[in-house]
């Protein structure tokens, strides 16, 4: 008896144990990349993802991807060029039959890597079930002072420096793999020629100590365990880490703390998302006024290091208090901290500060552009299955035609590893030494603040103005009124440094008066914008919108448009938003009209409507100077 039940269970455990791996086999990676990047798997669902594909269907993967950036990207000549498009798609596409699958995976990142400033957005996530790279069981981070290694399952490697794989200098394999650095990934190492395919791979390792020496890493595929538990490990939430080259995710949206010793208020914000229902960004905003209102404060500290992004209609509270709050609105008080991890809705928070605050930024440069595209959405290649990103709409975050790549920092402090690893906040260090430089100002006559006071129109979207307050001239630019929310799109006092030239509270801005001229000029950074005098009830196309004079804003936005001139999301929501109040006024075929020119100015736009209308009709048009 006892020696049949003991044959049964053991029969019973086998065929589990089999069908558990005949599972496992089957539905293992779909299970894992579910944890590790659940948006993909949702795309991909039930969907077979080959592992082998022929060069052909790899080419015509490219032809799709070629017409998804097309139809989707929203002014993709300006952020790719039509021929430059096709010559690259050509280009890979007879690269293809000798390439391996990694090479041909590399070949459509490559093909997301737009040239256009702005465009980070667009992508092909590598962590997802088509692609199934093997891991090094390391995280390696480029500091300032060389590449180190931050994280390892065998954590005596961390704070090691790499000096090469595979006997490749670690800059080199970092250009070899631009522009996306060193990764733990090791096909991409095999396809850049870095390492041989399969063992292990060398790594030349210079210890703390001084010590060198090379060190062959295996690496592990996503389904093994020991890849499972240290992946499982990174994502554990830490708390309070200041550090960019950290990888955990940080275990709040954002939080505060006030030291009475030195009257510094300092707020780590980590995520553009409201924490929770009774704890939102609006509510962080409130908290953060009542310490002003009631401690002295010496200095603040916006800390978006470690900010990748989030939903961009959530900041308006934040940059109204510190703009507006009378102890932080002052040269010198609030110091907003940037690395390269600033991303995205962090970036746009970045860009009103300096547009509508006197903060200066301090760090590194972030990863935005101050005009980029974003919102994305997700696109899948019908053969490979590779899930990829494209952006669908145009943030004009600061003036047209902005030549920057990058908003740099008034007070500069690389990231050296030195800091990562002895817990020194240099840039924090930096915030409580600084002391902003008195500005040497003049005094302007009557008649010279009266040559500066005016409405002027910008662009075809922005008009600014000058206004003498009585305590001196301030400077704004708006675009437009929405029926909530008002706010401008720049805002700073004026500080005259001659008869001609007058200081904004932005770094490298200035206002000038043109000798025998009534426009006004207006340095931005490494650009100049002519402000061309108009009346003082001049309107902007989001206003005709507003008011219901449909014909006048179509007009003035289609030749705005047509003449080069590029209409961004604010736009876009203003048409949307007309709509749904003649909607809300039972006025469908009104509605309509707001939403078919939408589509027309807009039509990538996932977010308008599919009907569509157009036309062209004149209008003023932009003018940059230089």
């Amino acid at each position: 008896m006892i020696r049949t039940a003991l044959k049964i269970a053991g029969g019973t455990l086998l065929f589990a144990f089999v069908g558990a791996g005949l599972w496992w086999h089957v539905n293992g990676l779909h299970v894992l990349y579910s944890q590790f990047s659940p948006s993909t798997e949702q795309i991909i669902g039930d969907r077979e993802v080959p592992r082998e594909l022929s060069a052909a269907k790899w080419e015509a993967d490219l032809d799709s991807l070629e017409q998804i950036l097309r139809q989707r990207l929203i002014y993709f000549e300006d952020a790719y060029g039509s021929h430059r498009l096709a010559h690259r798609v050509d280009s890979l596409k007879r690269l293809m039959p000798e390439q391996t699958r990694a090479e041909r995976i590399l070949s459509v990142a490559r093909l997301l890597d737009l040239p256009a400033p702005g465009t980070e957005h667009i992508g092909l996530p590598f962590i997802q079930r088509p692609i199934s790279w093997r891991l090094l069981p390391m995280r390696i981070f480029e500091f300032d002072d060389g590449y180190y290694i931050v994280h390892a399952k065998d954590e005596n490697l961390v704070g090691s420096e790499v000096l090469a794989i595979g006997g490749t200098p670690a800059d080199s394999v970092a250009a070899a793999l631009s522009p996306w650095g060193i990764m733990s990934f090791v096909e991409p190492l095999e396809a850049a020629g870095i390492v041989e395919r399969g063992g292990q791979i060398p790594v030349r390792m210079q210890a703390p100590n001084g010590r060198q020496a090379t060190r062959n890493v295996e690496p592990k595929g996503a389904w093994s365990l020991s890849t499972v538990l240290y992946e499982k490990s990174l994502q554990e939430p830490v708390r309070g880490k200041w550090s960019p080259a950290n990888a955990h995710p940080r275990e709040r949206n954002y939080w505060y703390s006030y030291r009475d010793s030195t009257d510094l208020l300092y707020v780590q914000f980590n995520s553009v998302k409201n924490a929770s229902p009774e704890w939102t960004i609006a509510d962080l905003a409130d908290s953060l006024r009542v310490i002003a209102d009631a401690r002295p404060i010496d200095k603040v500290a916006l800390d978006l290091r470690n900010n990748g992004g989030g939903n961009h209609g959530l900041i308006e509270p934040l940059v109204d208090f510190f703009g507006s709050h009378p102890k932080i609105d002052r040269r010198g008080m609030l110091y907003t901290l940037l690395s390269r991890k600033t991303f995205s809705a962090a970036g746009t928070l970045a860009m009103e500060l300096e547009r509508r605050t006197k903060t200066l930024f301090v760090g590194e440069p972030g990863s935005f552009a101050p005009n980029m595209w974003g919102d994305t959405a997700p696109f899948l290649l019908p053969n490979s299955k590779l899930v990829g990103n494209v952006s669908y709409r145009y943030w004009q975050t600061s003036l047209p035609d902005e030549p920057r790549t990058r908003l740099a920092p008034d007070v500069g402090v690389p990231l050296t590893s030195d800091q990562h690893f002895s817990d020194v906040d240099s840039a924090m260090i930096a915030v409580r030494q600084h002391e902003s430089a008195p500005r040497e100002t003049v005094s302007l006559t009557e008649a010279e603040r009266a040559s500066f006071t005016g409405t002027y129109r910008l662009s075809p979207i922005h008009r600014a103005g000058v206004t003498d307050t009585g305590d001196g001239l301030s400077f704004r630019v708006d675009r437009g009124r929405p029926e909530s929310g008002l706010h401008p799109f720049i805002e700073s006092d004026l500080h005259p440094l001659s008869s001609t030239r007058l200081a904004t509270d932005i770094t490298d801005a200035y206002l000038e008066r043109r000798s025998g001229s009534e426009e006004l000029a207006l340095v931005w950074k490494d650009s100049t914008y002519a402000l061309m005098p108009v009346d003082s009830g001049f309107t902007l196309p989001t206003e005709d919108i507003r008011a219901g004079r449909f014909e006048q804003a179509a007009k003035r936005l289609r030749t705005a448009q047509a003449s080069g001139f590029k209409l961004d999301s604010w736009i876009t929501s203003a048409l949307t938003a007309r709509a749904d109040t003649l909607e809300a006024k039972d006025r469908p075929i009104d509605a309509l009209r707001y939403n078919q020119l939408a589509v027309e100015l807009f039509p990538q736009s996932s977010s308008t409507p599919e009907s569509c209308v157009t036309g062209v009709l004149p209008d003023l048009q932009f003018r940059r100077v230089q």
